[in-house]
């Protein structure tokens, strides 16, 4: 069954990493070397050679400095019928309290497409900064079209340095 639109034809790969794994091995391909085993880690170690994925300094200072979990994600998408992979890092910070400018500053330095900021009751707060690896050609040619695709909702959205921060998603 076709459906209209954008459609998954795989199941997403992911690979999270916190802190202590960061510290523990400073390269991506010695961070996927030490949390997978067999297909999964020939599958990933393909990944970081095929669209050339490695752990930036500032991803890695901004991880260590805010705590924050690291997760890649690879997936395939069909559009329109042009197919293609797109990987995305996200990094995600949690705390308590309401007061989320530091950690907005900060994933701001690391040129993300999307911060999500959820305030929950002023008692805790999650920040998700969502940054574009790579996105295969046949789909860079039809994202265009895609440009004002509403995908969630905001109480709120501000751009700030080509990064949308929506707060207080519904």
């Amino acid at each position: 069954m076709k459906c209209k639109g954008m459609e998954i034809y795989r199941d997403p790969d992911f690979i999270a990493f916190t802190v202590n794994d960061i510290l523990s091995s400073m390269s991506l391909q010695g961070l996927i070397k030490m949390k997978t085993r067999g297909r999964k880690r020939e599958r990933w170690l393909r990944y970081i050679s095929k669209y050339k994925l490695e752990l930036e300094p500032k991803e890695f200072s901004t991880v260590l400095r805010l705590g924050a979990l690291l997760t890649i994600y690879v997936d395939g998408y069909e559009i329109e019928g042009n197919q293609g992979d797109v990987v995305v890092k996200e990094f995600r910070v949690s705390g308590t309290g309401s007061n989320t400018d530091h950690v907005r500053k900060m994933l701001l330095e690391l040129s993300p497409r999307l911060i999500v900021i959820q305030n929950k009751n002023n008692i805790w707060y999650v920040v998700t900064g969502y940054k574009v690896a790579f996105v295969d050609s046949q789909l860079k040619k039809i994202e265009k079209s895609f440009v004002n695709s509403d995908r969630m909702e905001c109480s709120e959205i501000q751009e700030e340095y080509n990064t949308r921060i929506c707060l207080n998603p519904s």
